[in-house]
C-alpha cells in the first residue's frame, strides 16, 4: 500500500477554488473595491467578501482604506507573497522545481 500523499501546499489549496482563482487574476490586473469585484465576477457581495477574507488571511491579498472615502477598502494582490508561495509550492512538488536565488551581478 502506498503511503498517503502529503497535503497540497497552502497556496495550491487557496488558489484551487474557482472563485478565489478569479479574484486573484482580477486583482493581478489592479486594485478593486468589493462592489467592483461583485460587478466584475457576478457573485453576491457576501461570497466575494468571504473569499477575500480567506485570501487576506493567507497573505496573498492585502487591503487599504481609500484616502478619498475611508469607508471604502481597495484590495490588492501581494505579488511578492504570491511569487514566494508559488515557488514554495513548486519546490514541494519536486526538488528540481526549487528556484535558486538570483546569481550575484557580474562586476563590469
Amino acid at each position: 500500500m502506498a503511503p498517503p500523499a502529503p497535503a497540497a501546499p497552502a497556496f495550491v489549496r487557496m488558489a484551487a477554488h474557482p472563485l478565489r482563482w478569479r479574484l486573484l487574476t482580477a486583482l493581478a490586473a489592479g486594485d478593486y473595491r468589493v462592489r467592483e469585484l461583485v460587478d466584475l465576477l457576478g457573485h453576491p457581495q457576501n461570497l466575494i467578501s468571504y473569499h477575500l477574507r480567506l485570501l487576506r488571511g493567507s497573505g496573498l491579498v492585502t487591503s487599504r482604506r481609500s484616502s478619498f472615502d475611508a469607508r471604502d477598502s481597495y484590495y490588492h494582490l501581494d505579488l511578492d507573497r504570491c511569487a514566494h508561495a508559488l515557488a514554495a509550492a513548486g519546490a514541494e512538488l519536486h526538488p528540481a522545481l526549487r528556484l535558486d536565488p538570483a546569481p550575484p551581478p557580474v562586476p563590469s
